[in-house]
């Protein structure tokens, strides 16, 4: 039984490296489909609907956006979601992210409000670090978001992309 089991692991091994790496360069992940995108409705709200996706999904730990000084240059997102964001927390997650341009060198502010677009949070949110404006390689950019975990479902991205083309505003 023991060799069956070797024997499947070495195969299945071997087929997938026959299907891996070409050499070819990375293709570009494809671009957010804007022109079929409604980011008018529902409204959203930062307090409600936003500020829980990012202490859920980004500020869980001071490693990357959960502590308020930019650890390690990372931008602040919020305290973690079992901690009640106060006026001068949410200040700072406005103050270090919209309308600041990116760390890495993309050529965009992390979030441009009125225009998820050109918003670099959306680009690492979505895996889309290939695609339209941006003016680095994909490793320049650095990786998806959130980092070592899987993409956030698309309608959580949906929602921050809805408050982004609504203004960005804190309400």
């Amino acid at each position: 039984m023991r060799k069956l089991l070797l024997i499947f692991v070495i195969g299945t091994a071997c087929a997938g490296a026959a299907c891996g790496d070409d050499g070819e360069p990375p293709q570009p992940t494809a671009c957010f489909d804007y022109g079929a995108f409604d980011g008018a409705t529902p409204e959203v709200s930062f307090r409600a609907d936003v500020l829980p996706l990012f202490q859920r999904g980004c500020a869980f730990s001071s490693t990357c956006h959960g502590a308020e000084a930019g650890s390690a240059g990372f931008a602040y997102l919020g305290p973690p979601l079992s901690e009640q964001a106060t006026d001068a927390q949410i200040d700072a997650i406005v103050a270090q992210n919209v309308g600041v341009a990116s760390r890495a060198p993309s050529g965009m502010p992390r979030i441009a409000a009125g225009d998820p677009a050109n918003s670099f949070l959306l680009h690492k949110l979505d895996g889309t670090l290939t695609c339209g404006d941006l003016e680095c390689a994909p490793e320049g950019c650095g990786k998806s978001m959130p980092a070592g975990g899987d993409t956030l479902p698309a309608a959580e991205r949906d929602t921050i992309r809805r408050w982004i083309q609504q203004g960005a505003k804190v309400n």
